[in-house]
C-alpha cells in the first residue's frame, strides 16, 4: 500500500465493519477507531493502486465465451441435417449435440469464475485501503446474461469517486474486448446462415 498518512478501513476487521486503523505510511499500527459517519458521495479520496490481477482475470474471463464458438463444429451439424434419416447422421447429430452442452458448460464455469474473481478483486481493493468499493455481489448479474457489465461499470464509477487515480483503464479494455467479442458473434452467426442456406441449396439443386 502506497498511501499517505492516515485513518483507514481496518483491512484486518480486528475492529469490526465500520472500524478504521491509522497507516503512518509505511504500516498499520495498533491505533484504531470507529469509523465517522460520511454522506454519501462525501468519501476522502485516496491515493492507492486500483489495478489489480483480478479485475484483468475478470475481464480475460469475459472474453472465454466468445472464444467457445470456433468450438462448436457448424460443419458437423450441417451435415446430420442434411444427411438426416441414416444412422450416422443420428450419431452425428447426437456428437454434435453433446459437443454444443460441453460448450455451454464451459460458458457457465466462465462466469462463476468471473464472479469469484470479482469477489477477488473487491476484497484487494480493501485491503489497499478504498473505502467501501463497489460491491462484488453485483457480478451475479453475469447469471442473467448481463455479463461483468455492472460490476465493471460500477467498479469504476465508484473508484472515480473515492480514489485519485480512478478506475478507467480496465473499463475501458472490457468494452474493447467485449465489442471484438461481439463483431466475432456476428461474424460467426452470417457464415453459419450462409453455410446453411449454402448446404440446402445445393441438397435440393
Amino acid at each position: 500500500m502506497s498511501a499517505p498518512a492516515g485513518w483507514y478501513p481496518d483491512p484486518t476487521g480486528v475492529t469490526g465493519v465500520s472500524g478504521e486503523r491509522w497507516w503512518d505510511g509505511t504500516q498499520w499500527t495498533a491505533y484504531e477507531r470507529a469509523a465517522p459517519y460520511a454522506p454519501a458521495g462525501m468519501w476522502p479520496k485516496v491515493q492507492v493502486d486500483t489495478n489489480t490481477v483480478w479485475v484483468w482475470l475478470v475481464i480475460a474471463v469475459t472474453a472465454l465465451p466468445y472464444a467457445t464458438l470456433f468450438l462448436v463444429d457448424g460443419g458437423g451439424y450441417l451435415h446430420g441435417v442434411l444427411q438426416s434419416g441414416s444412422s450416422a447422421a443420428v450419431s452425428g447429430m447426437i456428437q454434435w449435440q453433446l459437443q454444443t452442452l460441453a460448450v455451454s458448460m464451459l460458458g457457465w464455469v466462465a462466469m462463476g469464475a468471473g464472479i469469484v474473481f470479482s469477489w477477488l478483486d473487491w476484497r484487494e481493493l480493501r485491503r489497499r485501503g478504498v473505502p467501501a468499493p463497489f460491491h462484488w455481489a453485483w457480478s451475479f448479474f453475469a447469471l442473467l446474461g448481463g455479463g461483468a457489465a455492472v460490476y465493471m461499470i460500477g467498479r469504476a464509477v465508484v473508484l472515480r469517486r473515492r480514489t485519485v487515480s480512478g478506475g478507467w483503464p480496465p473499463l475501458w479494455v472490457w468494452i474493447g474486448v467485449t465489442v471484438i467479442g461481439y463483431a466475432i458473434t456476428f461474424a460467426w452467426l452470417f457464415w453459419f446462415i450462409g453455410a446453411s442456406f449454402g448446404g440446402l441449396t445445393s441438397s435440393y439443386s
